[in-house]
């Protein structure tokens, strides 16, 4: 085990006592939860079949959310560097729907979709932008004499993607992905913790909530940050899994 993973399990076992300790001066439960209780909610709900179709419900929208925000935002910061009419058009946009609280972008789905789509709408537009302006950030910093060499010995649009767009995009998309998808799943549980949209993370986060069970609170909690990280590693793996393949077939 290297020093980097050992300092890492030090810092979370050292967060665990603090935890604990606190728990343990306070000795009001409904106020914190020791770890302990959190851990015995935590299987308790492992064994409801109720809780796995609500996380597998608000996991598939807010996935759903994520990746058609991530292709609208890339699609979009295309047009925008493609046409500069089109990105001086649409950075007003950009900017408003950026600068809007998560609650008002709730608040407004509700009314005009009601609950059950409410995740997958405020995911896509918490995403959207974030892929956007990393997007158009990577297609700007391409090197102008690469594609002015490109021009010169009149390469394809194809080979002009692959071997001189493709490499500038990956740190930015990487990027993306890992700045918008942790935003993603705190947005959708907040969107349903809002909509109560019936057998979800939200619904069952409230519930606990109404009913002061703080362990059930941090237990779900603690399901929400576990998924994010997945999911986070997985939409890593695999865009430097797409461009590893194309950097091996081209």
């Amino acid at each position: 085990m290297n020093k980097s993973k050992l300092h890492k399990i030090t810092a979370v076992l050292f967060a665990l006592l603090f935890w604990q300790t606190a728990a343990m001066i306070l000795d009001r439960s409904f106020l914190l939860s020791s770890p302990i209780e959190v851990l015995k909610a935590l299987l308790e709900l492992g064994l409801s079949g109720i809780f796995w179709t609500g996380m597998w419900k608000s996991v598939c929208k807010i996935l759903l959310g994520f990746l058609s925000g991530a292709g609208a935002g890339i699609f979009l910061a295309g047009l925008s560097y493609r046409f500069k009419l089109f990105e001086i058009y649409i950075s007003p946009y950009i900017m408003v729907i950026r600068s809007i609280p998560v609650a008002s972008f709730v608040i407004i789905i509700l009314i005009w979709l009601g609950g059950e789509g409410l995740s997958l709408f405020v995911c896509f537009f918490m995403v959207m932008p974030i892929f956007y302006a990393n997007t158009l950030e990577g297609l700007k910093s391409v090197d102008v004499k690469m594609l002015q060499m490109a021009k010169i010995f009149e390469m394809s649009k194809k080979a002009k993607l692959i071997y001189i767009y493709l490499p500038a995009l990956e740190s930015f998309l990487v990027s993306a992905s890992v700045a918008s998808i942790g935003i993603a799943f705190k947005s959708g549980i907040a969107a349903e913790v809002i909509g109560r949209p019936k057998d979800t993370l939200g619904f069952f986060l409230f519930d606990a909530k109404m009913y002061l069970d703080t362990s059930k609170v941090f237990a779900i909690t603690l399901t929400v940050i576990i998924c994010s990280a997945i999911f986070e590693r997985l939409a890593v793996l695999m865009i430097k899994r797409f461009f590893y393949m194309i950097k091996r077939v081209y």
